[in-house]
C-alpha cells in the first residue's frame, strides 16, 4: 500500500504550523466569545438551554482541535510518502486514526450551536408558536443529518479499521456515498444558517429604532450568514477526505475549513448576547463627557442584560427583546392616533 502513495513530492514540505495556528486561533476566539457570554449570563442570573448547547459545542470544538493538533505532531500536513519513508507505515495509520476520530467532534461542534441560535431567536421575537416549532424542527433535523454523516464515515468500511489501514482485507462503500451525503448535509446546513440569519433580521428591520442601532443588531443577528459562506467553501473540499494518493497532505484544506467552520458558528451564536458587554466597553471609552447612551429617553437605566425579563418601566426602543419593543411601538402608535 505504501508504494501507491505519490512519491513525486517535496519531502521537506509541511503545512503543520498552518494547521495549528488556524485551528487554535479560531478556537481561542470561540473560547473568548463563550466565556464572555457565560459571564454575562451568570451575572444576570439568566443561564438557559442556549448557553448549555453553546458550552457543549465549545467543548466538542476544543476536543476536535486537540485531536487534529495531535495528528499534526504525528505527520498530518506533510506528504504521506515522506511520513512513511521516515517513520514507517504504522505512523501513517496512527495519523489517519486520530484525524478520523476528530471528525465526529467537528461535526457536533458546528451543528449544536444552531440549536442555541434557534432558542435565542425564539426568546427574542414576539411569540409565534408556528415559527417556534418550525425553527426547532429545522435545527433538529440539521443535527440529525450531521450525526448520520458520522455513521456513514465509520460504517462505510468493514472492518472499520480499513479507514486508517487500507491494507486490511475487507470492503468499503464507494467514496461517492460519503461525498454525496456530505454535500447534502452541507447544503441543508447552509440553508439553515441563512434562515437563522434572515428570520431575526427581517423582524428587527421593521422596528422603529435609530438606524445605527438597527444596523448593528441586524449584523449581530446575521452572523450565521458568515457560517453559511464558510460551509459552502468547505463543501468544495469534501472530495479530499477520500484521497488515496497523498491523504495526509491533500486533506489539509478540508481540515482547515472544518476547524474554521466549527468555531465561526459558535462565535455567531454568542455575539448577539454580548451587546451589553459591547455597550459597556463603548461607554467606558467615551467617559463621563460622552453621551449617556445607557439611559432611555425616560431617564431610566437600561437593564444590564437586555435578554432577560423586563420590569414595567419604560424601555428604550433600541433594546432587546423584540416583544417589548413591539409593545412600545404599539403604544407610540396609539398616542399618535389619539393626537
Amino acid at each position: 500500500m505504501a508504494s501507491s502513495f505519490d512519491t513525486d513530492v517535496d519531502f521537506s514540505e509541511s503545512r503543520a504550523r498552518e494547521i495549528n495556528v488556524i485551528g487554535w486561533v479560531f478556537t481561542g476566539i470561540a473560547m473568548a466569545a463563550v466565556i464572555l457570554k457565560l459571564i454575562n449570563r451568570v451575572g444576570s442570573k439568566r443561564l438557559g438551554w442556549d448557553d448549555f448547547f453553546i458550552f457543549f459545542s465549545l467543548a466538542l470544538s476544543i476536543i476536535a482541535t486537540a485531536f487534529v493538533s495531535y495528528s499534526v505532531t504525528l505527520g498530518l500536513g506533510r506528504h504521506t510518502a515522506a511520513v512513511v519513508a521516515e517513520h514507517g507505515f504504522a505512523r501513517y495509520e496512527k495519523v489517519a486514526f486520530w484525524q478520523i476520530i476528530a471528525f465526529p467532534f467537528n461535526i457536533g461542534a458546528f451543528s449544536f450551536p444552531n440549536i442555541s441560535i434557534a432558542i435565542l431567536i425564539v426568546h427574542l421575537l414576539d411569540p409565534n408558536p408556528l415559527r417556534k416549532w418550525l425553527l426547532y424542527t429545522m435545527v433538529t433535523f440539521q443535527v440529525l443529518f450531521a450525526m448520520v454523516s458520522v455513521f456513514v464515515v465509520f460504517f462505510q468500511c468493514k472492518p472499520v479499521a480499513m479507514l486508517w489501514n487500507p491494507t486490511l482485507d475487507g470492503t468499503c462503500w464507494s467514496s461517492d456515498v460519503f461525498d454525496d451525503f456530505t454535500y447534502w448535509v452541507s447544503a441543508y446546513t447552509t440553508i439553515t444558517d441563512i434562515i437563522l440569519a434572515l428570520v431575526p433580521i427581517s423582524a428587527f428591520w421593521k422596528l422603529q429604532m435609530p438606524f445605527g442601532t438597527k444596523l448593528g443588531v441586524c449584523i449581530m443577528m446575521g452572523l450565521t450568514m458568515l457560517s453559511a459562506i464558510v460551509t459552502i467553501v468547505k463543501a468544495t473540499y469534501i472530495h479530499l477526505f477520500t484521497n488515496r494518493t497523498d491523504p495526509l497532505w491533500a486533506v489539509v484544506p478540508l481540515v482547515l475549513w472544518g476547524l474554521i467552520e466549527q468555531n465561526v458558528v459558535i462565535v455567531a451564536a454568542c455575539v448577539p448576547t454580548l451587546r451589553p458587554f459591547f455597550r459597556k466597553v463603548f461607554q467606558s471609552t467615551k467617559g463621563s463627557s460622552g453621551d449617556n447612551t445607557s439611559r432611555s429617553r425616560s431617564g431610566f437605566k437600561v437593564p444590564v442584560n437586555p435578554l432577560h425579563s423586563w420590569s414595567n418601566r419604560p424601555a428604550s426602543v433600541s433594546e432587546f427583546p423584540l416583544k417589548d419593543n413591539i409593545r412600545q411601538e404599539s403604544r407610540d402608535g396609539d398616542s399618535h392616533t389619539s393626537e
